[in-house]
């Protein structure tokens, strides 16, 4: 076992000691963190060695969750990076205000011998700030949990003949001939306090069949389709959802019609084909695992019933925008009559997250200033990249400044992060240092501009919106220029 002290850099009397199994990865050291501060509603973690070997590092790690967009690190582990007493990381919750100075107390000679993790000490309250006594019992049962349902999960099979029959028989209803493809529901699942918004595809008679939308994960896709009026032609790399597509025979991948072979089935006829995916930002739409397995199954279940109500006369009500008729899954499993679910769209406030030092500004506002204008994006890249720490296919990330004039790419950098406001503000930031002039103007999209104004601001930018005439010329050339170019 090894010994940690995690310490609120926010507040720092408050902490927790937890004793975690050798050989455990950066994963398991978030989920822990996760619990026994009570964070499980927060994002997961980056976390920084500052110090290793007793010594500090200049190594750093970047981790994000398993199914996420950062690839390389999540099963690094904890031991093979904190090696000597009193070396530290820094944990810092994405984007929260919420950080931990990590320091390794002990790794040998601990009486202690046990697969589960455990917290044996700590004290204080990282909601309230006060400092109170911790149930050290109810923490230690709640990591214990978390230990037997990862360990049950990775026995589960999908149940994908129930999902198989259930969609079956929601394709017999044709709910888009009751649903338009703006009339979206919302299920709220009592028991676990836990609700999903479903848009029926199908009213315009070319693609049949359920999106499901996470509403913490998912609704910023949702709102897109329903309220932009242009979406841009690789939005589907930014969709988080989950699909049951009917479909022609020949639109099936051989694992599609294995799938159902192996289950006993067939279909015959057009769009009669059942196909589920998964759709993650930034990677290539899998087939869904077993938790979201069992998701689709309740909600395919509950469309039925849905479907089955509209079709008995229930009326889709007059709403205003972001609001949705939302029926609720009782305790016993009964659909109970709806309710208008009301999603509250704050509006995004945004500041500058790329360090720039006064030596820096100067330097860089002593460039002469010239006539350049520069048009500047990220964008996904149109192949996908095969990862062996991912079960996904992930699209790489490409920063790039273009001369308008001539459409001469000055500048690219290639990475497998987010778009994210300081991924995009820090790239950009590179990109000018770099250059020996000062440009005139840049133009950027919808999407960037209010994200880089805090750093325009800092540093003299102006900037434009645009549509990017000359990064989609890029863009287009790219989908026509083989792989293997971009690989040597």
């Amino acid at each position: 076992m090894i010994q940690l002290h995690i310490e609120s850099k926010k507040k720092p009397a408050i902490y927790r000691k937890l004793l975690l199994p050798k050989n455990s990865s950066f994963s398991v050291l978030d989920e822990m963190i996760l619990l026994s501060f009570d964070l499980d509603g927060a994002d997961y973690f980056d976390f920084e060695v500052v110090k290793k070997d007793g010594r500090v590092s200049k190594e750093k790690i970047c981790f994000l969750p398993k199914n996420d967009t950062e690839l390389d690190t999540d099963e690094e582990l904890v031991d093979e990076w904190l090696r000597k007493s009193g070396d530290e990381a820094i944990a810092q919750v994405i984007d929260a205000s919420e950080s931990f100075t990590i320091r390794l107390e002990n790794n040998e000679n601990l009486s202690m011998n046990s697969e589960t993790p455990l917290c044996i000490a700590g004290v204080g309250n990282i909601h309230t700030g006060k400092m109170d006594k911790i149930n050290l019992k109810e923490i230690n049962e709640l990591m214990r949990e978390n230990e037997e349902a990862n360990s049950l999960l990775e026995d589960l099979e999908p149940d994908y003949l129930t999902l198989l029959e259930l969609s079956n028989d929601l394709k017999k209803l044709k709910p888009w001939q009751y649903f338009r493809d703006d009339e979206v529901v919302a299920i709220h699942f009592e028991d676990v306090d836990y609700k999903v918004l479903v848009s029926v595809m199908g009213a315009g008679g070319e693609e049949f069949g359920l999106m499901i939308f996470d509403m913490e994960l998912g609704y910023d896709s949702l709102a897109k389709i329903l309220y932009e009026k242009n979406i841009p032609s690789d939005f589907s790399y930014d969709l988080n959802a989950l699909t049951v597509n009917f479909v022609d025979r020949e639109e099936l991948d051989t694992a599609d019609y294995l799938l159902i072979k192996d289950c006993g089935l067939s279909y015959r006829g057009k769009k009669n084909w059942i196909q589920f995916r998964s759709y993650l930002e930034g990677t290539h739409p899998e087939r869904p695992n077993c938790l979201e397995v069992e998701l689709l199954i309740d909600v395919v279940s509950r469309m039925i019933n849905i479907t089955e109500a509209r079709k008995d006369g229930w009326e889709y009500p007059q709403l205003a925008a972001h609001q949705y008729p939302t029926f609720k899954v009782q305790m016993d499993g009964e659909l109970q009559e709806i309710y208008i679910l009301q999603i509250n769209i704050p509006k995004p406030t945004y500041e500058c997250y790329t360090e720039i030092s006064m030596f820096e500004k100067a330097k860089y506002k002593k460039k002469p200033k010239s006539a350049l204008q520069l048009e500047y994006d990220l964008f996904y890249m149109p192949f996908g990249v095969e990862m062996e720490e991912t079960n996904r296919t992930v699209y790489p990330i490409a920063g790039m400044l273009v001369e308008r004039a001539s459409n001469l790419v000055i500048e690219h950098e290639l990475f497998s992060l987010p778009k994210t406001p300081p991924i995009a503000q820090g790239v950009l930031w590179s990109f000018l240092q770099s250059l020996e002039v000062r440009p005139s103007k840049i133009f950027v999209s919808k999407e960037l501009r209010p994200m880089l104004q805090p750093l325009a601001k800092i540093v003299g930018i102006e900037l434009v919106e645009s549509e990017l005439p000359g990064i989609r010329e890029v863009k287009d050339f790219m989908e026509t220029v083989p792989m293997d170019l971009f690989e040597e």
